[in-house]
C-alpha cells in the first residue's frame, strides 16, 4: 500500500478536494493507461480541475492541467 503526506496548513474544502484530484491525476498519469474517469458528486468542482483562472486552488488546477496536458 502506497501512503502520502503532505504538509498542507489551513484549507477550505474546496482546495483540499483539487488537492487530492491532484494527487490522483498525477497518479494515474504516470502509468501507462488509456483512459481515466474521475468521479465525484461535484460538477462545478469537476470544472474547477482544468480552470486556469485566478481561484484559492490555482495551483491545483494548474498541476493537473499540465498532467492531462502530457497525458494526451
Amino acid at each position: 500500500m502506497l501512503s502520502s503526506k503532505i504538509l498542507a496548513g489551513k484549507t477550505t474544502a474546496l482546495n483540499t478536494e483539487l488537492f487530492t484530484i491532484r494527487l490522483e491525476i498525477s497518479k494515474a498519469t504516470s502509468m501507462e493507461i488509456k483512459h481515466i474517469i474521475l468521479i465525484t458528486d461535484s460538477l462545478g468542482l469537476t470544472k474547477r480541475t482544468v480552470d486556469s483562472s485566478v481561484h484559492s486552488g490555482q495551483a491545483h488546477s494548474l498541476t493537473i492541467y499540465s498532467a492531462l496536458k502530457l497525458f494526451f
